[in-house]
């Protein structure tokens, strides 16, 4: 297993693959994607068309549900500033990677199998 080894984008192995999961976990949410997992201690803000979804706001947990079973069409992660999953829907998932928002120690773990583990 290798830590946050020197890939361009990590998530590029969710690319294609759809959201099957959303697990709710007292203070953070997992996202599995057909295998690979992120793990994301801050929470995710849920963008669908003009209306971001943030947690603790109404409509929040069904928008980030109703991802599931759309495909990641695209994903990014600018180090310092957020991890970005975009859905063929033209919904796009953000988590801020500002140490400001960090709720604790990382802001998200993801998880590839047995390859890699990123931690932010």
């Amino acid at each position: 297993m290798s830590v946050n080894k020197g890939k361009e984008d990590p998530l590029r192995p969710i690319v294609g693959r759809q959201l099957s999961a959303v697990v709710f976990v007292q203070d953070y949410v997992q996202l599995q994607f057909d295998g690979p997992g992120l793990t994301a201690i801050t929470w995710p803000a849920v963008v669908v068309g003009n209306t971001k979804y943030e947690y603790g706001r109404p409509g929040y947990r069904d928008a980030l549900c109703e991802r599931i079973a759309t495909i990641v069409s695209s994903t990014s992660v600018k180090e310092g500033e957020e991890i970005r999953i975009d859905f063929n829907d033209d919904s796009v998932l953000l988590i801020s990677l500002k140490p400001e928002n960090y709720s604790g120690a990382e802001a998200a773990i993801f998880h590839n199998g047995t390859e890699d583990t990123w931690v932010w």
